[in-house]
């Protein structure tokens, strides 16, 4: 990337302090904050050795002075940070013993208080630390089955809890006051449909009525708020179809009794796979909001006292390195403290990250001006050549599909287990990906599959974190969740490819490709074998150019690798042939698809999924249909594991293989003698162009479609020692489904 005229990067990364050791230890989530005195305190999150604590410095001269861990015994994760009448206050999520605490902890004059635990309970997330003018205040996320509150925690004498919201589920909140007695709490609501970003003040000891801030029907996510002057500045981020964005503020008070708004901008809006925001101002009227820009850079703009929003300055390294989760503050000098969470590489060489800080006047800003920066696309987020419809069966037609075919007592479900949120490297939150399955994406069921080690690793709570969101939506009606997460080998060091590891209730462990448990595809068998997983190879031909994401076919146990993924957003990966309108057919290498896995004698069936950075799952890439008898998180595995699925290019289409009583899937012997008879029965969403029976890798029939149904049977005769046969549909407007092979030996 190109710096402009100022020396943007040169001077960002000469002046930056790496204060944490990436090569010790794994540090994330950091916050900061100055008091009355310009003094500078930060905190952030270790992982080391399946340890994780809060640690807390002073910043003298860019660097961390009386370093100290102020969290207790259990799992430390996301602490948030502020400063009051000089007293620093420090809250987070803790999980110990199947249970999750928010903890609050001070410190003033050299002196820390004792951990208080303010709340326990099944879920508590998202705490966030400011003050009513009087008293701290912890605002934070308490949740179950079914909802999400929001709970401001007042810290006085006693603690006092009280639930704001209205709405049934709320996350992500934010909080401050206006210096005259008002005191407003934002978060973004879930309104069955979509995201929206709402506040509420406190007007002679009531709460206002909701009042809606975003301008848009799209998801309207993660506020954070200042005061600023007797006004409250509010910024959000919003997410929209093919990975568009905007970041967004407004301005907020209280006239006349009345929640009014004001100053409404969009600062930037573009297409990007990552967010994250920030804000913060000073008593002189300076407000300053940062922004991701994708995992590579973080970005300020600064709000001047006539209100006039600066252009952008890349404020890290913007070398390509990965930039994530910056915070930020404003001293009574007007020099900006900030800090952000560094991955080498991107992730792909060393897994572990730093913490990086640095400061800058806002004087000096307006010559590192970068007008580009906004412009750039990265190429990861362009969407794939055709729209695609979600065209399905009414469940009559399905019911009576599944009679016809001798499936009466099961049902047929549809579902994407391959996808991503910000916990790793995309777009959204982890309650926004499953709610955009159930309601955006129609799916019956679906698996959040964030990285372990990418771009930074995947904590042991964040673990539980996944874990007890996962329980959460798998306890709502009419939907399943398998508990899972995409195993991610170094492809700069090996070349083993990804693998997804699934569980079938909430138990299971999280072995990364950097644990000893789970460093080589071997150990990671053996490791999720104890654990009742199994584990799924995912864009297995897939050449990502600088580094390679394919799977090695050398390694293979055919007790927990029983399918193999044959369709996602990046490629067909039938064989290397292929190519779709429905993929962004990225490079693929040869001998590496699944139809080579298929020659090796491997017995492997088929899925799709979308591999989704963006919330688009279901609709961007390939979707999964499984045959089980009702719809639940185990019986949706069992059906992965036994074979008994199909894959789609993102169409629900119908299709079933059968020889005599067997489906897809099984491995069946047929004595010496008898012909092979298959059944297929195919009911598409749109015209059928062709149905193809595949026997050992080649087509052993053709049909030309005529209509949307077809129904034959076909008998092979010519018969090796063993042979396995599939399916292959066709659709006129090219979508595809791929059924499991049935092997047949000879008796």
């Amino acid at each position: 990337m190109k710096t402009n005229k100022g020396g943007t990067m040169e001077h960002f990364k000469s002046t930056s302090v790496e204060i944490t050791d990436i090569w010790q230890s794994s540090c994330q989530y950091p916050d900061v904050t100055v008091n009355s005195k310009n003094e500078v305190f930060a905190v952030w999150e270790k992982y080391l050795d399946h340890t994780e604590v809060i640690r807390f410095a002073q910043m003298i001269d860019h660097h961390p002075h009386n370093e100290v861990q102020i969290s207790g015994s259990g799992l430390a994760l996301r602490p948030s940070l502020h400063t009051f009448n000089d007293r620093v206050i420090t809250a987070w999520s803790e999980f110990e013993n199947g249970v999750w605490k928010l903890c609050v902890r001070e410190y003033q004059d050299g002196v820390f208080g004792a951990i208080q635990v303010i709340d326990e309970g099944e879920a508590l997330f998202y705490p966030s630390v400011k003050d009513d003018g009087i008293h701290p205040v912890v605002v934070y996320n308490r949740q179950g089955v079914g909802f999400s509150d929001t709970i401001v925690a007042t810290l006085g004498e006693t603690v006092t809890l009280e639930k704001v919201n209205t709405a049934v589920k709320t996350y992500r909140p934010c909080f401050d006051h206006d210096g005259k007695g008002h005191c407003f709490v934002a978060y973004d609501l879930y309104n069955g449909v979509n995201y929206d970003v709402v506040v509420r003040a406190k007007i002679d000891g009531q709460w206002s009525e909701e009042v809606k801030l975003n301008q848009t029907a799209i998801y309207s996510t993660h506020p954070v708020m200042t005061r600023v002057g007797q006004k409250v500045t509010i910024a959000w981020y919003e997410n929209g179809k093919h990975c568009y964005f905007s970041n967004n503020v407004i301005d907020v008070e209280v006239k006349d009794g009345q929640v009014v708004t004001s100053h409404y901008a969009v600062l930037t809006e573009n297409r990007n796979w990552y967010n994250n925001i920030d804000i913060t101002a000073n008593t002189q009227g300076y407000t300053v909001v940062t922004y991701t820009w994708g995992k590579y850079n973080a970005i300020v703009r600064v709000r001047d006292l006539e209100g006039v929003w600066s252009e952008p300055v890349v404020i890290t390294y913007n070398d390509s390195q990965c930039a994530v989760r910056p915070h930020i503050a404003l001293d009574e000098s007007n020099v900006l403290h900030y800090i952000w969470q560094f991955g080498n590489k991107n992730g792909h060489m060393h897994r572990y990250a730093s913490i990086v800080y640095n400061e800058v006047a806002l004087d000096v800003l307006p010559q590192f001006y970068d007008l580009e920066i906004e412009k750039k696309i990265d190429q990861f987020v362009q969407p794939i050549p055709a729209e695609k419809a979600l065209d399905s069966r009414s469940e009559e037609e399905v019911a009576a599909w599944l009679k016809k075919n001798g499936y009466e007592n099961l049902t047929l479900t549809f579902g994407d287990i391959h996808g991503q949120s910000n916990l790793s490297d995309a777009l959204g939150e982890i309650d926004q990906y499953y709610h955009y399955a159930i309601k955006d994406a129609n799916m019956d069921f679906c698996a959040l599959t964030d990285h372990d080690d990418y771009p930074d690793i995947a904590t042991d709570s964040e673990w539980e974190w996944n874990r007890t969101t996962r329980n959460l939506f798998n306890g709502e009606k009419n939907f399943a969740v398998l508990l899972a997460y995409e195993w991610t080998s170094n492809e700069y060091k090996h070349d083993f490819g990804h693998k997804n590891v699934y569980y079938p209730s909430s138990t299971g462990g999280l072995y990364r490709s950097t644990d000893p448990e789970g460093n080589n595809p071997t150990v990671l068998f053996e490791s999720i074998k104890k654990d009742g997983g199994q584990c799924i190879p995912h864009h297995p031909a897939a050449n990502w150019g600088l580094v390679s994401a394919a799977t090695d076919w050398d390694y293979h146990d055919p007790e927990v690798q029983r399918v193999v993924e044959i369709f996602s957003r990046h490629a067909d990966y039938e064989k290397f042939e292929n190519q779709s309108k429905y993929t962004k057919n990225i490079m693929k290498f040869e001998r590496h698809c699944a139809q080579d896995a298929l020659a090796r004698g491997y017995h492997l069936g088929f899925i799709a999924g979308s591999d989704s950075h963006q919330m688009e799952h279901g609709i961007e890439g390939g979707i999964l249909g499984a045959f089980v008898p009702t719809l639940t998180s185990e019986n949706v595995w069992n059906a992965i594991y036994n074979r008994f699925t199909y894959g789609t290019s993102g169409a629900r289409i119908l299709a079933s293989l059968k020889i005599g009583s067997h489906h897809m899937g099984e491995e069946i012997m047929i004595p010496a003698g008898e012909a092979v008879k298959l059944d297929v029965s195919v009911l598409a969403v749109n015209e059928i162009r062709t149905v193809q029976i595949i026997k050992n890798n080649e087509v052993l029939v053709e049909m030309e479609g005529c209509g949307c149904a077809m129904d034959f049977t076909v008998e092979d005769s010519e018969r090796g020692e063993e042979d396995f046969y599939y399916l292959r549909v066709e659709q006129i407007d090219d979508h595809c489904a791929w059924c499991s092979p049935i092997w047949v030996t000879r008796g």
